[in-house]
């Protein structure tokens, strides 16, 4: 094979800009602080860096939707535990009004009280986060309980609504929602509110038959919502490691997503000044081997 001039020229000019090309590359790294920018850089480092950026925003989603239901979760807690403290004194009241003993104004004063707590009830059973009716179930978007002009309670939740909320993390389904019929409403469809009522009522007039009615029904909602603080519990524990598990997820996606598209400054730094070393003999090389050309003489 003949070396001509023309030979030695285009392969040293070739030879020079694939030093240029790495040098830019490498610059491109230092100032970036990334291996690959563009698919064309790396395609197969490329595809594994796009897959794990998604999985960190999917694993973002995860957190915040866990995070929610925590909130909602330790709602729940808080308002279970008052509904069963207030449901404990339902009982005590009722075993109280039932003695024959009491005067006038003993009842009168258990009456007013049983008021009051039915007031409070509905406070608990209406309780919102950012305009939705925690106990509202499917038709979270209006009051779970109102009263009417007669100083009647009334659940406004369908009982088709009666859905409890869940999230879905990694195909896994997390119920933790309770509705006004999980907490105040019995098995066999008996209102707290209603049993409270009629329990003032039957005080007032001293009925200790329907007294010792409502104290079966107080005794079965009773039941229900420690059924509740437990399920609860068990839900605020199960979210608990869910999130513990998304935040390792995320730290082990982090890392090797690190690893995969972070550039070793001290490496490219390194690489860089060798690439310039190469850069500057292959011009010195290059002046030797070009021959020069009128342009050089003028």
């Amino acid at each position: 094979m003949r070396i001509t001039e023309n030979l030695l020229s285009s392969r040293t000019l070739n030879d020079i800009q694939d030093v240029l090309r790495k040098y830019s590359d490498l610059n491109s790294q230092l100032t970036s602080g990334k291996k690959v920018r563009y698919p064309s850089d790396n395609a197969s480092v490329a595809t594994r860096i796009s897959n794990l950026d998604s999985r960190l925003r999917e694993i973002e989603r995860y957190k915040t939707n866990v995070e929610t239901a925590q909130n909602y979760v330790n709602m729940y807690d808080t308002a279970l535990q008052e509904v069963s403290s207030i449901y404990l004194r339902i009982k005590e009241l009722a075993v109280r009004g039932a003695n024959d003993t009491l005067s006038d104004d003993d009842r009168v004063a258990i009456t007013e009280e049983l008021n009051k707590i039915n007031t409070q009830l509905v406070s608990i059973a209406n309780t919102e986060i950012s305009g939705n009716y925690v106990f509202g179930g499917a038709k979270n978007n209006q009051k779970v309980v109102e009263i009417d002009s007669e100083g009647n309670f009334k659940i406004t939740v369908p009982p088709q609504a009666n859905i409890r909320q869940k999230i879905s993390i990694g195909g896994q389904d997390i119920e933790y929602g309770k509705t006004v019929y999980d907490v105040f409403v019995t098995d066999s469809g008996a209102s707290i509110f209603g049993i409270v009522k009629r329990l003032s009522d039957a005080i007032e007039s001293g009925d200790n038959t329907s007294i010792q009615n409502e104290l079966g029904n107080i005794e079965e909602i009773q039941a229900k919502s420690l059924n509740n603080l437990a399920e609860v519990g068990a839900t605020q524990r199960v979210l608990e490691m869910t999130s513990n598990r998304m935040e390792e997820f995320k730290s082990f996606s982090t890392e090797f997503l690190s690893n995969e598209a972070d550039a070793d400054i001290a490496q490219v730094v390194m690489e860089l000044a060798t690439q310039q070393n190469v850069l500057q003999s292959a011009l010195k090389a290059a002046s030797n081997i070009i021959p020069p050309t009128l342009a050089d003489f003028l």
